[in-house]
């Protein structure tokens, strides 16, 4: 902490000391492309580096660093892009832990971030340090929403849960309870495990021992895998859902044929093709589809690289109105961005449509995911 506290005061104190305009616009990148949550990092710089050359007749310049999955490499990562490179906004970083470190450097230094990682506690509530920041990707409510409201259809009646022992599933859990508690469900095991853990056989088995309805996994790539690969081993016949962190990469390549009969969010890049017409990010999203296969690949396109193509979309949104008040590389230009970019609005992405405000920092409404299925090794729009 008491590190953390020096590398934010030298920070500001850069920032404070350099008030002089940069002829780029300069976007920092920090994103876990090693480490335990490489696998998620790797697929939004894919999305990020499908961002604009210029905008508004600015050019941009992109530096990537990567912050290996460590909070505290994170932090040490922003404090260079903000005093070396006087960054005008930072897309990053990957996931929870490193996203909540750095929100006081961003605050103290005067700089928008749109994080990618996906807890509500990184923007809210929007206070003084999180007026700040802001975030492509869903709400926990977002997700659990099709989930819980699928047992309930079901008429589930107990349920276990097993997440990371990270601030990641400190979030699912206590959305957990409380939808869980809203449906008349029974939440009758509680079973946490580190990322890193290679077996959850304790666990499981704990959690088998109460016969549950339903399994909920809140766990996020390859790491995901392994509790429902004990699952399946053991038997288990019950309802398995899994948070979107689960959807692709890793954890579909390490659980193979197990992963069919699971639920998960679908979001409408994960198979444009399913989404009705009524969706109002259909275009958007086919456009960000089209984009990425072109060139990475056909049916490469995902649901992380479209968080980096997003936060892009909500800079170009913005900057116009940013350079109208200043010049990048300024202090005033950064708050000017950051004020734009909170008053987005009806901006299409490819997560959803983005609006934005003074209490809401992601901006998605609660039917920007459906429900999805995993069924002969692809995903699918349950009925």
């Amino acid at each position: 902490m008491k590190n953390t506290s020096i590398l934010i005061a030298a920070g500001v104190m850069a920032v404070a000391l350099s008030g002089l305009a940069h002829a780029d616009i300069k976007v920092g990148v920090i994103l876990s492309t090693t480490g335990p949550a490489a696998s998620l990092g790797t697929l939004e710089k894919s999305g990020v580096m499908l961002g604009p050359d210029t905008i508004a007749g600015q050019k941009v310049k992109y530096i990537y660093l990567d912050d290996a999955s460590d909070p505290s490499l994170a932090v040490r990562s922003l404090h260079k892009l903000i005093s070396e490179e006087r960054v005008d906004v930072v897309i990053g970083p990957t996931t929870t832990p490193s996203a909540v470190a750095v929100i006081p450097l961003l605050a103290e230094s005067g700089t928008p971030g749109i994080t990618q990682g996906p807890t509500n506690s990184l923007v809210q509530p929007v206070d003084a340090q999180r007026r700040w920041n802001f975030k492509t990707t869903t709400n926990d409510e977002h997700e659990g929403t099709p989930l819980f409201d699928r047992m309930k259809a079901k008429q589930t009646k107990t349920l276990a849960f097993i997440g990371f022992t990270d601030s990641y599933g400190d979030q699912w859990l206590k959305l957990t309870e409380r939808f869980a508690k809203d449906r008349a469900i029974q939440v009758v095991s509680q079973e946490r495990y580190a990322r890193t853990d290679s077996t959850v056989t304790s666990q499981v088995v704990k959690m088998l021992s109460k016969q549950p309805d339903a399994v909920l996994i809140a766990g996020s790539g390859g790491a995901a895998a392994t509790p429902l690969l004990e699952l399946r081993n053991r038997g288990y016949k019950g309802d398995i859902y899994v948070t979107l962190g689960a959807t692709f990469g890793d954890f579909l390549r390490l659980s193979g044929p197990a992963a069919d009969g699971i639920f998960a969010p679908y979001a409408a890049v994960m198979g444009v093709d399913q989404v009705p017409d009524t969706y109002a990010a259909k275009k958007s999203a086919s456009e960000f589809v089209r984009a990425y296969d072109a060139k990475y690949g056909g049916n490469t396109s995902n649901i992380f690289s479209a968080g980096g193509w997003d936060a892009n979309k909500l800079i170009a949104n913005a900057v116009p109105v940013a350079l109208k008040q200043a010049s990048p590389g300024t202090p005033q230009f950064r708050a000017a961005l950051r004020d734009a970019i909170e008053a987005t609005k009806d901006l299409p992405g490819a997560r959803g449509v983005y609006n934005m405000s003074a209490t809401d920092h992601t901006g998605l409404d609660i039917g920007s995911l459906m429900l999805g299925q995993r069924q002969k090794g692809r995903w699918v729009l349950a009925k």
